[in-house]
């Protein structure tokens, strides 16, 4: 999908290709960057239910593998509506109320600037695999290159009775939100108060909020309250964090399931945390210092960098499948300039086991480690595979250009108040942040005129 908003708060207009492996988004602070990534969250959260006759469930549920045309007008009406309803709910993405939204969302627009013909040519040329779990039942989705059909095979060997009318009723869905937003296969965010999510989740608790709230409307005498007014009043929250505080009330369920990536975030754990993340049976999160490993430490009792990264161990164990578009807001916080970098080369890694990442960042260590691994990726220069076997690189780690888009979030001018997003060129030997280098460039005179007038007097 190539996704196009406008009007988003001060940003003016923004596009991003989500087919690339890594988009990267660099900009000071205030500048929409949260906003973009928070709408493209909400978009690809959008699964849409489908209403169908249940004739394709059933016959698959008889059969158990089934080859089925794909019907690319339904297609492309379900990809008009995730954008309309993504539209629509801008409210509850942000959590503000409608009042807010007219005054900052009221020109917002989202659309796939894909053309119809061009969507169709590339679903059919793809080569597609998908797998899920359909109200408890697996399904697995395929595609072969240069066909308009795709396969459905259920994978469970039996299937539960109390499941199949919820079978029926949201396996198209899952067919076409398959299909719209191909090659991503589902969504995930790490916010910036990703820390306190985990760290303060039962006093954030979603329920125990969503209970006060609806226990106020309701003593409030003055105002006339219907059932629908109760459903929809939880926005205490933007939805990627309600999203986290949801998923951290339901650990001890999370943590029964084991996925693909379980043993890449054990790497990670070894890497960067010299510890052990762990659920209790009680849903929480707990740290075993590699050190002391009787030791068992609340996450509340842990360094900032375990806090920080925890989440995202627990994602890769529990919740990670194949294609995931992985949201990071700032990946740098709260880690030393050493461990920057280790993230750097963590996220390349994670592209390229089949992930799609959307990161913001302000880190300049981030961004010059990318730069190096652009570089490193020229693989056919004895030099550069000199250099990287001398620094200890993975090829694993290594991106190619064309797999990286990088863009600038910056106001027009000094007097503007409207942010443009702009692609900045990607090379052979990487890109430039000029907002970054700038200051960098900045702080280094004024320390080096400080220097010199501390050594030898005025500096003209």
């Amino acid at each position: 999908m190539k996704v196009k908003v406008s009007n988003l708060g001060a940003i003016g207009e923004g596009t991003i290709d989500l087919s690339k492996k890594i988009n990267l988004l660099c900009g000071q602070n205030g500048t929409g960057k949260t906003y973009f990534s928070y709408v493209i969250y909400g978009l690809l959260r959008n699964k849409l239910h489908i209403k169908g006759d249940g004739v394709i469930a059933d016959k698959l549920i008889d059969e158990r593998n089934i080859t089925i045309d794909i019907d690319f007008p339904a297609l492309l009406s379900y990809k008009k509506e995730m954008l309309k309803n993504t539209k629509e709910e801008i409210d509850t993405i942000f959590g503000i109320g409608v009042d807010v939204v007219e005054k900052l969302f009221s020109e917002f627009t989202i659309e796939d600037i894909e053309e119809g013909d061009d969507f169709k040519q590339r679903i059919i040329s793809a080569k597609i695999v998908n797998k899920a779990k359909v109200q408890g039942i697996g399904v697995a989705l395929s595609k072969r290159e240069n066909e308009a059909k795709i396969t459905l095979t259920i994978t469970d060997e039996s299937i539960p009775s109390d499941a199949i009318q919820g079978f029926r009723l949201l396996l198209n869905s899952f067919i076409f939100y398959t299909l719209a937003v191909y090659p991503i296969s589902g969504v995930d965010v790490f916010p910036v108060e990703r820390n306190s999510i985990y760290t303060f989740s039962k006093e954030l608790s979603i329920r125990k909020q969503e209970a006060m709230d609806n226990l106020q409307l309701l003593v409030d005498k003055d105002k006339k309250i219907s059932k629908f007014d109760i459903f929809f009043n939880s926005k205490r929250y933007p939805l990627p964090v309600k999203d986290g505080l949801m998923v951290a009330e339901d650990l001890a369920e999370v943590k029964k399931t084991k996925s693909d990536f379980y043993e890449f975030a054990e790497d990670l754990e070894a890497e960067l945390l010299h510890g052990k993340v762990q659920i209790s049976n009680d849903g929480e999160i707990q740290f075993r210092p590699d050190k002391s490993s009787r030791t068992l430490l609340p996450i509340q009792m842990t360094a900032s960098i375990i806090k920080t990264l925890s989440s995202l161990v627990v994602y890769l164990k529990h919740i990670a499948n194949f294609n995931d578009l992985i949201i990071i807001d700032e990946p740098e916080i709260n880690l030393h300039p050493s461990n920057q970098i280790i993230i750097a080369r963590l996220l390349a890694r994670l592209a390229n086991k089949g992930f799609r990442l959307l990161i913001s960042t302000h880190s300049d260590y981030i961004v010059r480690e990318f730069n190096n691994l652009v570089i490193l990726s020229q693989k056919d220069n004895d030099s550069i595979i000199k250099v990287a076997k001398e620094y200890e690189y993975k090829e694993d780690e290594y991106i190619k250009i064309e797999d990286l888009s990088v863009y600038s979030f910056a106001y027009k001018n000094k007097r503007s108040k409207q942010i443009v997003v702009n692609e900045i060129p990607i090379t052979e030997t990487g890109f430039e942040v000029k907002t970054m280098d700038e200051v960098i460039d900045k702080q280094n005179n004024i320390s080096e005129t400080l220097y010199y007038s501390l050594k030898y007097g005025e500096v003209k």
